[in-house]
């Protein structure tokens, strides 16, 4: 797999400061290093002496300019399959996009955060990204954290890379309600794995081994700006099945997570402690994907019909027992998606993400 490494020194030096931006693209540099020869290309996309192959350096900040530099390096260099972006929201921006779905009273976003128009180098009109044919992950530390921080992070992706932990099996965590659909969805991967139903079932840091595996799949509720991912109970309201309390390295390094929970890829301002994903991401799980915003998913009087999130879900899981990658998994998902799209469909496409190395086996 051909990567391209993409950021912004301008952004890494308003978060981090001279210091630790240089302590960043050296480790960027030997995170390069840890992949085949010639098989990975570092672009800084603001800086005019790495843009200098390249034609002109990106305006900073700017989504089409960084969209433009991003086409100019893919045109130049043989067989970009992947792009790997090295920031968060206020270094490197992402696609704030209209939502197709207009209905507020089932869904209050107005707008759609997603990298998607990054990977779809040919494309003129970013709202129509729905199956980029480069697929893009994200490595980011909490907001206001250390250089320091997002070099552990490329440390943790190195250390995957050089040697995974062997983990076994998948743990699903379910909502009750999302009992029939969630198996559904996880029938291909049925065997050597675990059901944790919510809210009978919570993880918490007492029992937090229960979540060694290779694959985690969490068909939870989720909230904007909540740090925990919920099941539901008709008495006692929502009920956090994980918090970031729930993870640990010894438990979830190595891990590829797969999130439905509405906003579970939510990490824009979010710090680490207060967000699953960014916790997940810093106790070295592979990858974390999920949305940035309200999902939508099967209806639960036909739990065998599945739609949007829980069929992008199922085909992501076929994809990964093949032996595909992250990246190519989540590639294969979205090509399940066929003919008129409506707007739910629309969205799901555009705002499932990878937080994490795209790079690695899915499972």
């Amino acid at each position: 797999m051909s990567l391209l490494i993409v950021t912004q020194s301008s952004g890494l030096l308003t978060a981090y400061g001279p210091a630790g931006q240089q302590q960043i693209l050296a480790k960027l540099q030997a995170y390069a290093a840890s992949f085949p020869s010639n098989s990975t290309q570092v672009a800084i996309l603001d800086d005019p002496v790495s843009m200098n192959p390249f034609g002109p350096a990106a305006s900073p900040n700017n989504p089409s300019s960084l969209h433009d530099a991003i086409s100019r390096v893919t045109a130049a260099v043989t067989a970009i399959e992947t792009i790997l972006i090295i920031g968060g929201n206020s270094v490197f921006p992402y696609w704030q996009l209209p939502n197709p779905v207009t209905d507020r009273t089932l869904d209050p976003d107005l707008q759609i955060l997603t990298d998607n128009p990054y990977g779809d180098v040919a494309g003129s009109d970013p709202n129509s990204s729905f199956e980029p044919p480069i697929i893009v992950g994200r490595i980011c530390a909490g907001a206001g954290e250390s250089a320091a921080s997002l070099c552990g992070l490329l440390d943790n992706a190195i250390a995957n890379h050089a040697a995974r932990p062997l983990r076994g099996g998948y743990v699903e965590i379910t909502n009750r309600a999302w009992i029939d659909s969630s198996a559904s969805v996880c029938s291909a991967v049925a065997g050597a794995g675990r059901v944790l139903v919510c809210p009978n079932d919570t993880v918490t840091a007492a029992n937090r081994d229960a979540l060694d595996c290779a694959l985690l799949y969490c068909n939870l509720h989720g909230f904007t700006n909540s740090n925990s991912w919920n099941g539901s109970d008709p008495v006692r309201g929502f009920v956090p099945a994980v918090t970031p309390d729930s993870f640990a390295a010894q438990f979830v390094s190595g891990t590829t997570v797969f999130t439905e929970a509405c906003y579970g890829l939510q990490i824009a301002n979010r710090s680490t402690s207060a967000s699953c994903a960014l916790t997940l991401l810093a106790c070295g799980a592979a990858a974390v994907v999920g949305a940035t915003g309200l999902a939508f998913g099967s209806a639960t009087e036909k739990p065998l019909n599945l739609i949007d999130a829980d069929a992008l879900t199922q085909a992501f899981f076929d994809s990964a027992l093949s032996g595909d990658s992250i990246a190519d998994s989540l590639r294969a998902a979205r090509k399940n998606f066929a003919g008129n799209l409506d707007p739910y469909q629309k969205k799901t496409l555009l705002q499932f993400q990878i937080l994490g190395d795209p790079t690695l086996a899915a499972f």
